[in-house]
Formats: C-alpha cells, structure tokens, sequence
C-alpha cells in the first residue's frame, strides 16, 4: 500500500465534514456519546497535520518538517492516549468500570505526557523520513535505555484497548476488538512505520463510530436498559 500526501489530505477530507455531521447527530439523539462522536472529525485533523508533513518532506524545510510533524504527534503520542479512556469514562454508567477508566485516562495523560512533552522541549530528538512510501517519526524517548521500544508500544496498546474492549457497550467493544485487529496487522506488516500507518487505519476505521452512532437506539443509551 503506498501512502501520499493524497492519501493523507483525502482521508482528511473525508473525516472532518462526517466527523462533524456525527457530533451533531450525537448531540441530538446520542448525547452520552458524544466523546466518541468526535473521533473521526479529529482524526481527520491528524490526518491533515500528516498531510502538511508530507508537503514540508518535499520541500525539504526542517522547520516546518518538524512544526507539522509535532502537531501529528500531539495525537498519536498524547491525546488518543487521554481522549479514548475519557470517551470510555463518559459514555460508561457509574460502577467500577467507570471508575477504571477515569484512572486509564489519567495513566494515558501521564504516559503521553512523558513521551511529548520532552520532545517539544527538544524537538531535534525528533526526525522524520520517508521509507518504503510511509512516513517514519523517529523520536528519543526518556525510556530508552530503560525500557524496549516494543514494551513502549505494548503498554500504549494496552492503554487503548483497555479503554475499549471492556466497556459495558456492545458498540464501543466492537470497536475495540477493530482496533486490535488493526493493531496487530499494523505491528505485522508496517511495524517500521507503526506510528503512522497505525494512525491512518485508525482514522478510517473511526467511521465505525459514525455507524454507531446512526444505529443506536434510546434502548441502547446507558441507564436503559442497554445490552452488557
């Protein structure tokens, strides 16, 4: 699969006007989705921070190379990491569940934080190429030395996928077992680009949400009566 700034710039102009038309169909029949609903209208935003990258690779400008690359980044390595066991919390009625998840969204913060924040304060720890059509973000981390790049991506995996594949709803756990899957076809024949061929499937498999929140029903809002 060859991946382009074309391919970026579409998916982005695919996601953000559906992104949007989902938030307001979530605000005016699926209210306690709403965190979710905005899912595919930021990853169209990522996906067009991505294609900004792809324009500053070919130009060959450092500085805007690496002002894009650290807002695509802002996502994959920080905010997915808050956003999705948030969006959990929300949607997820009161019990130990919810409370699981409001503690994962403060670990992701805190684990996102920890990879991004020392790469804003030293953003030539950052470089980023292009290898076999994929963009690669190469990026120090204050673990190396300490931890394996791959216990690194296994705990971020973790930290998504257990905001999702537990959840009480039966739509947020088909999701969830998605995202797995894209997981593992991404460790398996992109691990080199991981970063961001992960975040491009990720997007357009977002739409699920958009399907999910055209399918629910007032029986599957929390509190009534909803399938566990």
């Amino acid at each position: 699969m060859c991946f382009s700034t074309t391919a970026s710039f579409s998916a982005a102009a695919i996601l953000i006007p559906t992104g949007a038309y989902c938030v307001a169909k979530a605000a005016s029949q699926a209210k306690p989705y709403w965190a979710f609903s905005l899912l595919p209208l930021l990853f169209g935003v990522q996906q067009a921070l991505e294609g900004l990258v792809w324009l500053a690779l070919a130009s060959q400008d450092a500085m805007r190379i690496t002002l894009a690359a650290l807002g695509f980044m802002a996502f994959s390595h920080l905010f997915w990491l808050l956003w999705i066991p948030a969006a959990s919390y929300v949607l997820e009625p009161p019990g130990l569940r919810k409370r699981f998840f409001l503690i994962l969204a403060v670990v992701g913060a805190l684990y996102g934080a920890s990879m991004y924040i020392p790469l804003l304060i030293n953003p030539h720890w950052l470089t980023v190429d292009v290898i076999r059509h994929s963009v690669v973000y190469e990026a120090a981390l204050i673990y190396d030395g300490y931890l394996p790049r791959i216990v690194v991506r296994i705990l971020y995996a973790l930290i998504v996928l257990a905001a999702l594949l537990p959840s009480s709803d039966r739509y947020i756990r088909h999701f969830g077992v998605i995202i797995a899957t894209s997981v593992a076809l991404t460790t398996i024949f992109y691990g080199y680009a991981f970063i961001s061929v992960w975040c491009y499937f990720a997007a357009l498999l977002s739409l699920y949400i958009v399907y999910t929140i055209l399918r629910v029903t007032h029986s599957d809002l929390p509190g009534v009566g909803r399938l566990r």
